[in-house]
């Protein structure tokens, strides 16, 4: 153990993953302008918007469509679409082809924030420079691929690119968050700055992600009542802000009202008839929705590449699920296995007498209402797992920070690091190529090929 106030060193392990990013989200680093599914009603979107309008071309959005008094509108969040604008303009022969570029950045951003965060907890550790490596680099390690990013990434579909881009900035806010709780000066401004605009993006991608820092912002404020300069007020709430104004306003403008998305607009009869009558979120949900995200999808073997299968299953819920099955491959207990052990123990910690202080705590149940948000929605999929990663990432830190414990534990984090890898890259291939029917066919069968399976 070791008094040495130094980060560990996870820049080589980043840049490697990096690259696995690059050959997993390209097909093997070629296939980069693809039409992913629906890819291209954020080029219609952008297009829209540059003429002022809300709307979105029919044939782009499709079945994912709402109709509101005669108008087509989309429900998804604006910020993809703001990419497009730019891109288009310097390179007009990849519309409606972004999709994969988009979705990499926006997994790169994640990765580095999650990287920067571990970096920061782990400097101020008791650990040995060795420790502090090894713990960290096997940290990183199981964020690419023991968790949903490989998902996200494998399919940058119109529902996938959302997903990874709100996740991507929600790990950026939380780190300039934890950030700003130690630094003063210009750095504490810097700080407050970045993380109100990345906490503003990622309300523009999804709001279930954006809302928790709508109100974790007052949280931050608390320090800086009592102390000048007062440019950190403006710093820590003017981006965010006027993120939040113009999210509000453009729910009004596509739909009538503030909330976002109204599912009586939804051209789909199943999905707006169940929600008008059942309802889109419901608390008796909840422990149906746990059980699914955590326990009940186990691993199952199969003979072939990637020997391991992951499929829809049936969930006979007619009044709680709009579908009659789920399409949770994978439950958080075997794909990310060592963020729930961390998890669960800073959990503990939280709720310990001293354990923590009162921001710390209010930052926890914020991110937990989103958790209950997700596990009370009318649907169950895979990809919503990433709505829980700001809790059990906030979680996880907590956990971390307390060195001696991480050092003990050391073995057994990185042992369940390795299985979740195995179990989530393997189930998560088999899923692209055997259920997912948003994968491009030439993807599919290019993942085929590689396998040595019959296409």
């Amino acid at each position: 153990m070791s008094n040495a106030n130094r980060a560990p060193n996870l820049v080589p392990v980043t840049l490697v993953l990096t690259v696995v990013f690059w050959l997993f989200t390209m097909t093997g680093g070629g296939d980069i302008f693809v039409k992913e599914v629906l890819g291209g009603a954020y080029d219609s979107q952008a297009e829209h918007f540059m003429r002022g309008d809300v709307g979105v071309d029919s044939d782009a959005i499709a079945h994912e469509m709402m109709i509101v008094n005669g108008k087509v509108r989309m429900y998804f969040g604006p910020f993809p679409a703001f990419l497009r604008i730019p891109l288009n303009f310097i390179y007009p022969g990849g519309h409606g082809k972004w999709s994969r570029i988009s979705g990499f950045c926006a997994g790169v951003i994640a990765l580095c924030a999650f990287a920067g965060l571990v970096q920061t907890v782990l400097r101020s550790s008791q650990l040995s420079s060795r420790a502090r490596n090894w713990i960290g680099n096997f940290c990183v390690i199981g964020f690419a691929l023991g968790s949903p990013l490989l998902l996200l990434l494998g399919n940058l579909s119109i529902y996938d690119e959302a997903i990874i881009w709100a996740l991507a900035w929600s790990m950026a806010a939380l780190y300039f968050a934890w950030q700003s709780r130690t630094a003063e000066g210009s750095p504490l401004t810097r700080s407050l700055l970045a993380f109100s605009f990345c906490a503003g993006a990622a309300l523009l991608s999804r709001g279930t992600f954006g809302i928790p820092y709508v109100l974790i912002a007052p949280l931050l404020a608390i320090r800086l009542l009592q102390r000048p300069p007062m440019r950190n007020i403006p710093a820590l709430f003017l981006p965010l802000g006027a993120a939040l104004v113009f999210y509000l306003f453009l729910s009004y403008a596509r739909f009538g009202d503030f909330s976002g998305m109204n599912m009586k607009y939804n051209i789909n009869p199943v999905q707006r008839d169940f929600a008008v009558k059942h309802g889109l979120f419901r608390v008796e949900r909840v422990p149906y929705s746990f059980a699914d995200y955590f326990f009940l999808r186990t691993p199952r073997l199969q003979h072939q590449a990637p020997f391991l299968k992951a499929s829809r299953q049936d969930y006979q819920h007619d009044t709680l699920y709009v579908m009659p099955f789920t399409e949770t491959y994978s439950s958080l207990l075997w794909s990310s296995s060592w963020l729930l052990l961390g998890a669960v123990i800073g959990v503990a910690i939280l709720l310990r007498p001293g354990g923590a202080d009162a921001v710390d705590r209010g930052i926890a149940a914020i991110f937990l209402l989103q958790v209950i948000g997700v596990l009370a929605f009318m649907g169950l999929c895979q990809r919503y797992i990433a709505d829980f990663f700001p809790f059990l990432v906030f979680a996880f830190l907590i956990f971390l920070r307390q060195g001696k414990m991480t050092f003990q534990l050391r073995y057994l984090l990185s042992g369940l690091v390795i299985v979740s890898v195995v179990i989530n890259s393997l189930s998560t291939v088999s899923w692209l190529l055997e259920a997912d029917l948003n994968v491009p066919a030439a993807t599919r069968a290019k993942w085929n090929r590689f396998l040595g399976r019959p296409s």
